[in-house]
C-alpha cells in the first residue's frame, strides 16, 4: 500500500471512531456508549416510570452509585477499498480495514452529585485489527488485562494501578484516550429531549452533544433520531431511539463522509445505555502524492456495543 492510501485509510478509520485510539461503552469511554455513561445527579425511582394516559414515556436520568458495576462489549468492523487515479490511469489499488474488540468492566468508586468522580477499569480484552489486502495484524492494547483506578484530583484526571501505583505513560495515555468524558455531565441525558415522548416522535439532538459524542472536529447532517416506544428486556423497561445521520470528517487533506443509521436502547428508569448499533456507508476523497492524481474510497462501518449493569 502506497504511503498515500495509508493516510487515507488512518483518517477514515479515525473519522469513524471519533478519533479515539479505542473507538463506542463504559461509565466512561471514547465511544458513543461510552461518553453515553449516566452521570446526572438524581435521586433513584423505585420502580421505573410508566407511559403516561397518552401512551408517552418519560425517561429518569440516574447517577450511578458507589459500588454500582458495569461490563460493557464493543465491536467496531471498517472495510475499504481505495484506489489511486491518474487521469483515466488506474494507478493503485487496495482492500483494507480496521476493527476493534474490547470487553471492559467498570466499578463506580465515588461521585460528586454530578458526575462520577472516582472508578475502576479493568480491561478484559483491547485488540486492534488491521488488514491490508490479504494480510492481518492483531494488536493487543497494553491494557488487556490490566486494571486501573481513574480519579479526579484538583480538577485533573489521574490515572493509577490498582494500588495506586504509578503507571507509564503509554498506559497513562491509552486509558485517557479511552476515557475523555470522564467526570463531565452525561450526554444521552442532553439528547432526549426533557419532556414525556410519543411513539414516532422525531427531534434532532444539540450540535455541542454530537461533538461531545462523535468528535468536535466534525461536521453532522441530516441528523434525525425518532423515539420508536418502549420494549422490556429481562423485566426492565426500556426505550428504543432509531437515528440516522452524516459525519463528515476534512481532516489530513481527505475528506470522509459516513451516511450512517443505527438504533439505541435506554434503560427508562435510569437513562443508561444498553445497547447502540450503528452500520454506515463510507466515503473518502483527497489527493493524491501527486497533482495530476486522485485519490478515492467507498467502504463500509459497523459498531456493536453492548452494557450489562449489577
Amino acid at each position: 500500500m502506497s504511503p498515500r492510501l495509508v493516510t487515507v485509510v488512518s483518517l477514515c478509520s479515525l473519522a469513524a471512531c471519533g478519533g479515539a485510539a479505542a473507538p463506542p461503552p463504559g461509565p466512561a469511554g471514547a465511544s458513543p456508549m461510552a461518553s453515553a455513561a449516566p452521570t446526572e445527579a438524581a435521586p433513584a425511582p423505585s420502580s421505573a416510570p410508566a407511559p403516561s394516559a397518552d401512551g408517552k414515556t418519560s425517561f429518569s436520568f440516574v447517577l450511578p452509585k458507589p459500588g454500582s458495576q458495569r461490563t460493557d462489549r464493543e465491536s467496531f468492523v471498517l472495510a475499504l477499498k481505495v484506489e489511486v487515479t491518474e487521469g483515466a490511469k488506474l494507478v493503485a489499488s487496495e482492500q483494507s480495514g480496521d476493527g476493534k474488540r474490547m470487553v471492559r468492566h467498570t466499578t463506580v468508586l465515588a461521585n460528586d452529585g454530578k458526575a462520577v468522580t472516582k472508578k475502576k477499569v479493568k480491561y478484559d480484552e483491547l485488540v486492534k485489527v488491521s488488514k491490508q489486502g490479504d494480510r492481518e495484524q492483531r494488536a493487543p492494547s497494553p491494557l488487556t488485562g490490566k486494571t486501573y483506578v481513574i480519579a479526579l484530583a484538583k480538577g485533573a484526571v489521574v490515572v493509577t494501578g490498582p494500588g495506586g501505583e504509578p503507571v507509564s505513560e503509554v498506559e497513562q495515555k491509552a486509558v485517557l484516550e479511552d476515557n475523555r468524558e470522564f467526570g463531565k455531565p452525561p450526554q444521552f441525558a442532553s439528547f432526549v429531549p426533557n419532556h414525556p415522548l410519543a411513539p414516532g416522535e422525531k427531534f434532532s439532538p444539540p450540535k455541542e452533544a454530537l461533538g461531545d459524542m462523535f468528535g468536535s472536529n466534525k461536521s453532522y447532517g441530516d441528523v434525525e433520531f425518532s423515539f420508536v416506544g418502549e420494549e422490556e428486556r429481562a423485566g426492565k423497561k426500556v426505550g428504543r431511539f432509531q437515528f440516522t445521520m452524516t459525519i463528515t470528517d476534512t481532516g489530513g487533506g481527505a475528506t470522509t463522509s459516513i451516511k450512517s443509521k443505527g438504533n439505541v436502547l435506554l434503560l427508562v428508569d435510569t437513562g443508561w445505555p444498553l445497547e447502540l448499533e450503528l452500520e454506515g456507508q463510507v466515503t473518502v476523497s483527497a489527493p493524491g502524492e501527486k497533482p495530476s492524481q486522485k485519490v478515492a474510497g467507498v467502504g463500509t462501518l459497523q459498531m456493536k456495543l453492548a452494557a450489562e449493569y449489577r
